[in-house]
This record gives C-alpha cells, sequence and structure tokens, in this order.
C-alpha cells in the first residue's frame, strides 16, 4: 500500500491536485467504460486516495473532515465521476475500517490496499446462523464497484424467518462485507450523467457472511481511528455528496467563463460583452462560494466538537446534511446557467460544460439530497 501514516492535510491535498491532469484527460474514456479508467485507477490507489479516511492503524490516511471535503472537491473538478467514484470507495472503506472488528478488518485490509463499494442501504436479507448470516439480496447503485475488491451490503437481519430488533428496539438493519468473487455484477448503468462511476447493480445470492464482517448501521460503534470519526456514519457521507457537488460546480463555471472569453452567437454581442450573462455568473459565482462556505464551516463545527472530546448535537449533524444538499441544489442552478450559455459548445461532445451540468443533474437524483435532509433540519430548531 503506497501510503504514508504521517501525511500532513497539505501533503494529501497535493496528491490530488497532481491527478488532475490524469483524471481530465482520461474523463471522456471513464464515461466511454462506464467506470474509471485503469489509469486513473492505478493512480488513486498510488496516491492512496481509495484509504483517504482509513485509519491509520489500518495503513490509511485517517484525514480530518475539511482535508477529505478538499480531497473530494479536487477529484470532482478534475472530472464528476471520478470524484463520486472515489468518495464512494473511500466512505465505504472507512466505514469497514472503524466500524468491524479486529478480526474483520485483519482479513480486509491485511493485504494490498483493498477497494470497497456497494449499496448499504437495507435491500437484502440476512438470516442469522450460528457463526453469522447467510445473506441474499438484489442491489443498485454500487459506486465505484467496477474496480471494487470488496462489495459492501445492506440487510434486514432476520432471525427464525422473523425480523430482529436490537436490544434498544431498533430494525436490526445491518452492513456486510463481501467479496468481489462471490458478488454477481448485474451492469445496468446507462444514465444521463455520472456515466463513468460503475455505479453498477449487483446480487447476492445464499452467500455466508461471518458475523464480524457485518456492523449494526444504526447503531455503529468505532473501534478505531481519531476522535473525528465520532461525527457518525451519516455525516460523513454527507460530506463526499457536498465535496462532489461544489467541484462540479466550480468546474462548470470555469469552463463557461472560459467559453464566454471567445464565444460570439449569431447576430448577437459575444458572451463576455452581454450584461446579463456577466450579471447571472457574478450571482452564480457568489451561491457557490457561499454554499462552499457554509459546507466547510458546518462540517467544520462539528467536527471541532468531536474532536475536543463532545458529541455534536443533533441540530449541528442535521446542518451538516442540510448545507450538503444546499450545496447540490446551488451548483445544480449553476451548471444549467453554464449549459444554457455555452450554447452549442456544450450541447455537442465532448464537452466538459456538458458532463458537469449532466453529472450535477445525475447527483440531485441521490436519496440521500432530498428533500427529508432539510425537514429534518427544521425539525432539529423546533426541538430547541
Amino acid at each position: 500500500m503506497t501510503t504514508t501514516t504521517s501525511a500532513p492535510a497539505t501533503d494529501i491535498l497535493e496528491r490530488a491536485r497532481a491527478l488532475r491532469p490524469l483524471i481530465a484527460a482520461e474523463a471522456e474514456h471513464t464515461e466511454a467504460k462506464g467506470t474509471l479508467a485503469d489509469a486513473v485507477v492505478a493512480a488513486v490507489a498510488e496516491a492512496g486516495l481509495f484509504s483517504i479516511m482509513v485509519p491509520r492503524a489500518l495503513g490509511g490516511l485517517e484525514a480530518d473532515i475539511v482535508t477529505t471535503l478538499d480531497v473530494f472537491e479536487e477529484l470532482a473538478y478534475a472530472d464528476g465521476s471520478t470524484g463520486w467514484s472515489v468518495m464512494a470507495n473511500a466512505t465505504t472503506a472507512c466505514f469497514a475500517g472503524i466500524y468491524l472488528d479486529d478480526a474483520a478488518t485483519g482479513v480486509i485490509f491485511g493485504g494490498d490496499q483493498p477497494v470497497l463499494a456497494g449499496m448499504l442501504g437495507p435491500m437484502g436479507r440476512a438470516e442469522a446462523t450460528a457463526d453469522g448470516y447467510l445473506v441474499s439480496g438484489n442491489y443498485q447503485f454500487g459506486s465505484g464497484s467496477g474496480h471494487a475488491t470488496w462489495l459492501g451490503a445492506g440487510v434486514m437481519e432476520q432471525r427464525d424467518g422473523e425480523p430482529a430488533v436490537t436490544e434498544l428496539g431498533l430494525p436490526a438493519m445491518r452492513v456486510v462485507f463481501v467479496r468481489r468473487n462471490d458478488v454477481e455484477m448485474l451492469g445496468n448503468w446507462d444514465v444521463l450523467g455520472l456515466a463513468g462511476t460503475g455505479s453498477y447493480d449487483y446480487r447476492i445470492e445464499d452467500v455466508h457472511v461471518p458475523a464480524e464482517l457485518s456492523f449494526l448501521l444504526l447503531e455503529p460503534i468505532v473501534q478505531r481511528g481519531g476522535p473525528q470519526y465520532s461525527i457518525g456514519l451519516f455525516a460523513l457521507t454527507a460530506a463526499g455528496h457536498a465535496a462532489f457537488a461544489l467541484g462540479v460546480g466550480r468546474r462548470a463555471l470555469d469552463e463557461v467563463l472560459a467559453i464566454a472569453k471567445s464565444k460570439e452567437r449569431l447576430g448577437a454581442d459575444p458572451i463576455a460583452q452581454q450584461q446579463l450573462f456577466l450579471h447571472d455568473f457574478a450571482l452564480h459565482d457568489a451561491a457557490v462560494r457561499a454554499a462552499r462556505a457554509y459546507v466547510y464551516e458546518s462540517f467544520a463545527d462539528a467536527e471541532a466538537v468531536v474532536v475536543s472530546g463532545g458529541m455534536a448535537t443533533n441540530e449541528q449533524l442535521q446542518r451538516t446534511r442540510q448545507a450538503t444538499t444546499h450545496a447540490t441544489r446551488v451548483v445544480a442552478d449553476a451548471a444549467r446557467f453554464a449549459y444554457t450559455w455555452a450554447g452549442s459548445s456544450g450541447l455537442r461532445s465532448p464537452s466538459v460544460v456538458q458532463r458537469c451540468f449532466r453529472d450535477i443533474s445525475a447527483g440531485t437524483q441521490h436519496l440521500f439530497v432530498d428533500n427529508n435532509t432539510l425537514t429534518g433540519y427544521t425539525q432539529a430548531l423546533l426541538a430547541r
């Protein structure tokens, strides 16, 4: 594994920035292939970025939340599909690294740097056995699964054919991890945007999973790593979605600005001289910058509490979700603006501004940024 356990934040970010030319050059190939280009996978692995959120005790970089935001944003700026894929791989590896016990992490992280992916929502079932679970299920949206060595899968635990509950009385939703060889990959990734993420469907059929290769989704317990991990599974996931949106938004605006410098439409002034473009660009640029500031502020505030030994409040955690959904919507508006003003430069492929528009349009459809993420924040305020 090519990582260093003492890498400072600036070094980790520079690793990501150094990959920008390669990722950008391979972006069209990544889309055409439907999953990350081999050269990109190799470079990301060499930089250790698949393990950016994995604890140092397991050979990962154990980056703080703000550094993680920076890195995912940088990768998404280079290419949305690459940024999305790596954040999916990294967060899945993070959960395996912090929530599984030593026996399980010894299996997953004991050799070369593993790459994990998967749909962790409880779409399958896990019938309890004497030493683990018999797992079956059909899954969609396994982002980053095209190059993954392990697949995660969300399941509903069952005992004697009945839904199980935890000691706290919650549904026993589990996340299990299985080797790639035990999964049937189904493909089926023909989409508007994020086409290069390899978010394939897959099936698990009666696979025995040892108990240690699972954790409770609603009651995960951090087994190792720094205090930043106690920010929780949902906030850790939100960080990746927020950073993806911000990277795509910055790239879309930079691209249309470059187009505007030389673009003319028949019978009209050059775009760079049109007051409406100048006015609206300034507004979208301000909106994306403001959304970015709020994202970084909300995650930094929540992380600061847990790093100091406290516990983030529900309001603080809901604010990270609110900031993520808000940033996604702001960027979707900005990308639509960029695509519209790009004219035929956005319509014809290959086009970076078109790809940004399609990628963020796909990103808005994710469950993690739907309307409920906003209502939860308001409910937290009402509960003061």
